[in-house]
């Protein structure tokens, strides 16, 4: 995992000023200020206010903040781990994931994995969600993390265990925002055609949820405003913090935010989350243990449906692992 322009942003932060990180990293200021430019037009969004020679993070920047102290952290807890290892590898499992969450899941149930096969790497290939079932065709990963609509694929198999609601994140001063729940078990549904006027931040076109996305618009009858693209979905979600627009995001991303609210869609959508595989080989023992204990792992989150293809109640049973 590259995490050195990480580095740059969490120096920034600590020393609230481009001078001091600079002297602390070892890069020149001007650098420094180039990445800082770029990171922000990236996201659309200052992540820090300027005054007086000093930076100061945003309600973004602190949000950017936590999830690069997050990737830091899974890092650090991966490597840690590996190195821990007192014999060499006779095997490495390639796995396509996606950064942040598909790296968690992958550093939750690592440890698991090496008590059983402690002679097999896990190596980590982090890409955005529409890249991966390419990598899986031309055998650059092993299995892929992802998410899909439908489950059938002629070219790879498509293994789901679990299913995931995909959530309205409005704006908190948008006029409907009041109607919102404020129990996030409990989502008020709406209909997508009662948001018609607003503009709408999405995945870029091949994301799973910008497909979705745009089957639920069509259903609708809605022609969206869609003023940003991204496959990033942080970024939407803070484009949508800061009063951009709708964002249409899966439920694992909702959390206590005074500038958001959230709804259900009404009819609900979902997504399957799978582990993506070659069909033309056959999947070895230690890959079949990898993904039960992924689907394993989903089950304890409250937030994913359990709703298992043939194949996942194969992998479960084969290894006797609990489901609900």
């Amino acid at each position: 995992m590259n995490t050195r322009q990480l580095s740059y942003f969490l120096s920034i932060a600590e020393h609230g000023s481009l001078s001091g990180a600079s002297l602390a990293l070892g890069v020149s200021q001007p650098a420094l200020s180039k990445y800082l430019s770029q990171l922000e037009a990236e996201l659309g969004t200052e992540l820090f206010l300027r005054h007086n020679k000093k930076l100061y993070l945003t309600a973004a920047g602190r949000t950017y903040l936590d999830a690069a102290n997050r990737i830091i952290s899974v890092k650090e807890q991966t490597y840690q781990m590996i190195a821990s290892l007192s014999g060499g590898y006779q095997k490495t499992i390639t796995v396509g994931v996606t950064p942040l969450r598909g790296a968690i899941a992958i550093a939750k149930i690592f440890p698991q994995f090496h008590k059983r096969y402690p002679n097999v790497n896990i190596e980590m290939k982090e890409q955005y969600s529409s890249d991966l079932r390419q990598s899986v065709i031309n055998h650059s990963v092993n299995l892929a993390l992802g998410t899909c609509i439908d489950l059938e694929d002629p070219e790879i198999l498509r293994i789901s265990c679990h299913e995931e609601d995909l959530v309205l994140f409005v704006p908190s001063f948008h006029p409907l925002a009041s109607l919102a729940s404020k129990d996030p078990d409990h989502l008020t549904p709406i209909e997508i055609e009662r948001l018609a006027d607003t503009p709408f931040l999405l995945g870029r076109p091949g994301s799973t949820i910008r497909q979705l996305a745009d089957i639920i618009f069509q259903q609708g009858n809605v022609q969206p405003t869609v003023v940003y693209e991204a496959n990033n979905n942080l970024i939407l979600k803070n484009m949508a913090q800061n009063g951009a627009g709708i964002a249409i995001l899966a439920k694992a991303h909702m959390e206590p935010c005074s500038s958001l609210v959230y709804f259900q869609l009404k009819p609900a959508y979902s997504v399957h989350l799978v582990i993506m595989a070659p069909r033309d080989r056959e999947l070895s023992e230690e890959e079949r243990y990898l993904m039960a204990l992924n689907f394993e792992m989903e089950s304890s989150n409250p937030d994913y449906h359990f709703n298992p293809s043939p194949m996942a109640r194969e992998i479960l049973e084969e290894f006797r692992h609990p489901h609900p």
